[in-house]
């Protein structure tokens, strides 16, 4: 499972315990599935997901914890998980990624899959591959996103008023209050300007996940730069492709 990617297909046997994004009790799955994969993402202790793995004792033990945690906990989960501290999402369910295996496509997915890809015109985001120059069509102002410095100790703060609360309804609890209180974890700040008919080279790709699950071009005009395709696809035009 290891070399699955978000968009490959994957078997989910019927029996694996199967958790749910939102509120739901995890439960067995009634039935062998074929899914598509939405995202992977880590399970290990210190994440949100991580308390739904255990029983409800352990769950006590370990996050009430205020010195070293019993060792039987992660004895436990190391079986679970079979040593790999990962999940694999698809619609709003998700499993442990060591209990799922790859799958081919369902006839009916790859033969519309296949269509939509002889269909599709190609992107921005697909053109923008590295090697490839680009234009600025027009004088702007670009825009790149740092980590809000108030963010981690506002979060904190929130999590602790709610702290009656268990653990995934605070979660969610603290989400909104920050949203409500308009303090983001990223914030815009200013970049540099840029005249129409300047170009750029893009030198590679970053993985996705950060800028909304895109990946985000590095690119190269006269210096390094690095900026989400979100603040640039209005302003640019290619020259050469590659």
């Amino acid at each position: 499972m290891s070399s699955s990617q978000p968009g490959d297909y994957v078997r989910v046997p019927k029996g694996t315990i199967v958790y749910s994004t939102g509120d739901g009790l995890p439960a067995p799955s009634t039935r062998d599935q074929v899914v598509k994969v939405k995202r992977i993402f880590d399970v290990g202790a210190k994440s949100e997901a991580f308390h739904l793995l255990l029983p409800d004792d352990m769950r006590q033990r370990y996050f009430e914890a205020t010195g070293p945690v019993a060792p039987d906990i992660f004895e436990f989960t190391d079986r679970l998980t079979k040593g790999d501290y990962r999940a694999v999402q698809w619609s709003t369910k998700w499993a442990l990624i060591a209990h799922a295996s790859p799958a081919e496509a369902p006839a009916k997915a790859a033969a519309k899959g296949k269509q939509a890809a002889e269909k599709a015109p190609l992107t921005i985001q697909d053109r923008l591959v590295p090697g490839s120059v680009w234009t600025f069509s027009r004088d702007a102002e670009l825009w790149y996103k740092v980590r809000n410095p108030a963010y981690l100790n506002a979060r904190e703060d929130v999590q602790n008023s709610l702290r009656q609360l268990p653990s995934h309804a605070r979660t969610v609890a603290v989400d909104a209050k920050l949203n409500e209180l308009g303090i983001l974890d990223y914030i815009d700040k200013p970049w540099g300007h840029v005249k129409a008919g300047e170009s750029f080279t893009v030198l590679k790709k970053l993985t996705p996940g950060y800028a909304d699950e895109m990946d985000v071009p590095t690119l190269f005009r006269g210096e390094r730069f690095t900026l989400p395709l979100s603040s640039l696809e209005p302003l640019i035009e290619c020259l050469e492709a590659v």
